[in-house]
């Protein structure tokens, strides 16, 4: 996985691109960035999941680990162009409850 970041406003926007491999350590590499984002500041964290490839269950808990993390640390973390499968899985899970996704 490719983890690109660029800012709009006082939003921080990580896209996340390719197919998600563990044991490239693309999960802790994604846990990592959020953290470091929350950590210095940054608010509003959205990850852009439209170019994700191969979501599985590690990977929705990845994304509730980062999402309680950055809440943990006073910031937002909301998804945005979340896959129907992405989000057959976070309602599954009932993650849809607590993570926010977003088109815009």
């Amino acid at each position: 996985m490719h983890l690109e970041e660029r800012r709009d406003g006082d939003t921080v926007v990580v896209d996340l691109h390719g197919p998600v491999v563990r044991e490239h350590g693309d999960l802790q590499s994604l846990l990592s960035h959020v953290r470091g984002l929350a950590n210095h500041g940054c608010t509003n964290i959205v990850l852009n999941v439209a170019e994700l490839t191969n979501i599985d269950s590690v990977l929705i808990g990845a994304i509730a680990h980062a999402y309680i993390s950055a809440n943990r640390i006073g910031a937002t973390l909301r998804l945005q162009h979340a896959s129907a499968q992405l989000r057959r899985l976070l309602a599954l899970t009932k993650l849809d409850r607590v993570i926010q996704v977003v088109e815009d």
